[in-house]
């Protein structure tokens, strides 16, 4: 039997997955992505969750993933209703799967390539990835990139167009958009032509493409190729002018400089990159704390409703309704906004307004009869908190208060009653009572 945290992360599993439906209809898969990892954090077997998410990666070319999703979700539900097994069979008979897959190979080996400073030869590669799979959303965004790079803004709008028209949610593609928005116009984003925009030369096994390298240097490597230039013309003069005076020891000695200027431009390369990746990681690490701390008073607010409207519900179906009722009448309704939680509130809702009010009059009626005058007086209070313009429960607390010589707050309740209901027989019985 599962515990109850295991039902509520349950149903909050599911609730993040209605969410990520509703986003993926509207066509922001990033968004619904995100929905379904969390939706998937608090239940792994959720396999709606995981077929959905299947769906989008497949919708956005990345295809293996895809796979690896409706595999997980047929292990987890080995049954034929599970759609997983049909997305799976269509993947497998599909002639175009092939192509797909290729279009993910050509992708990863681009970026290897860009790793390597070899951006025209990726770029190349990465036009190929959208040939072979119009949707490669991540190849199109790539393209951008390396077209922003360029100042070539017309053709980087025109792969950014793309994406947003299969993603229209993502973050980082809409950004792109908005800069390249600011430096050209909308128009010619638009009237590009997807076709025209890069050529694409089908590489033949002996072509070679070079393509130029531009190095930034720091400061020491500078020193450090200027050195290199010195000695390379020193060297160069004396073999100009002393052609048999170059010994073995002269050329040992221009190797290990040339060897140590590698050497210190791969380190600061390697250093330049770990410093652009941690400053990466820190930023990732500090947004996610933001937003993980916003998700846990979400997600402490929505545990709390579920417990109050819990105990609510089965306080009054157990009897202890004036604690129930009490409950209710403290818990802020207004902020209760989620569709299962709503679900919950009018349950309790018909409970206690529906006979909860009644029940707790007739509670205070049997108290004061009982000779508890104190009980009885916060029956009726608990009862009009509920329902505050009841006559009877009005009349009744009056009644009680004349009773006890406390005529001010009886003649205030009696004279609400004639204001409120004035052709309601407990509106005549009160001016009775009243003495007019």
């Amino acid at each position: 039997m599962a515990s109850v945290y295991e039902r509520e992360f349950r149903q909050i599993s599911n609730r993040f997955y209605n969410l990520a439906i509703d986003r993926a209809v509207e066509r922001d898969l990033f968004g619904a992505t995100l929905l379904l990892k969390k939706s998937l954090s608090f239940n792994s077997k959720n396999t709606n969750a995981r077929n959905l998410l299947g769906l989008i990666f497949y919708e956005e070319g990345a295809v293996t993933e895809a796979i690896v999703q409706w595999l997980v979700s047929r292990d987890l539900f080995k049954n034929e209703l599970n759609p997983a097994n049909e997305f799976l069979k269509k993947v497998q008979n599909d002639d175009e799967t092939s192509k797909l897959f290729e279009s993910v190979k050509i992708y990863n080996q681009a970026i290897d390539d860009i790793r390597f400073d070899r951006n025209d030869l990726a770029m190349i590669k990465l036009n190929k990835a959208v040939i072979l799979n119009p949707h490669n959303v991540k190849a199109m965004y790539l393209l951008s990139i390396l077209f922003l790079q360029i100042k070539d803004h017309i053709k980087a709008g025109s792969y950014l167009l793309r994406c947003q028209k299969i993603d229209t949610g993502n973050k980082f593609i809409n950004e792109h958009m908005d800069y390249v928005l600011k430096n050209t116009k909308k128009s010619e984003v638009k009237e590009k032509k997807i076709s025209k925009i890069y050529s694409f030369k089908k590489l033949e096994s002996d072509d070679a493409i070079l393509p130029r390298q531009y190095i930034k240097l720091s400061e020491n490597q500078k020193v450090i190729f200027i050195l290199i230039g010195i000695i390379i013309g020193a060297l160069s003069h004396a073999l100009l002018i002393l052609p048999n005076a170059k010994s073995s020891d002269s050329l040992a000695s221009e190797n290990q400089v040339i060897r140590y200027a590698e050497l210190v431009n791969d380190q600061n390369k390697i250093i330049r990159d770990i410093t652009i990746e941690n400053n990466q990681l820190k930023t990732d690490y500090e947004d996610a704390s933001v937003k993980l701390k916003a998700y846990e008073e979400q997600n402490k607010l929505f545990t709390s409703q579920y417990e109050t409207l819990n105990s609510i519900i089965n306080d009054f179906d157990n009897g202890y309704i004036s604690r129930a009722a009490k409950n209710y009448v403290e818990l802020d309704k207004d902020a209760i906004t989620d569709e299962s939680l709503v679900t919950l509130l009018n349950q309790a809702r018909s409970r206690i307004e529906g006979i909860g009010a009644k029940r707790l009059c007739e509670l205070g009626t049997e108290s004061w009869n009982g000779g508890n005058k104190t009980a009885a007086i916060s029956y009726y209070q608990l009862s009009l908190s509920i329902n505050p313009e009841d006559p009877e429960t009005m009349f009744l607390l009056a009644r009680l208060y004349q009773n006890l010589e406390r005529y001010k707050e009886a003649n205030e309740i009696f004279d609400k009653i004639i204001a409120q209901h004035p052709q309601s027989n407990y509106a005549r019985r009160s001016r009775e009572a009243r003495g007019y």
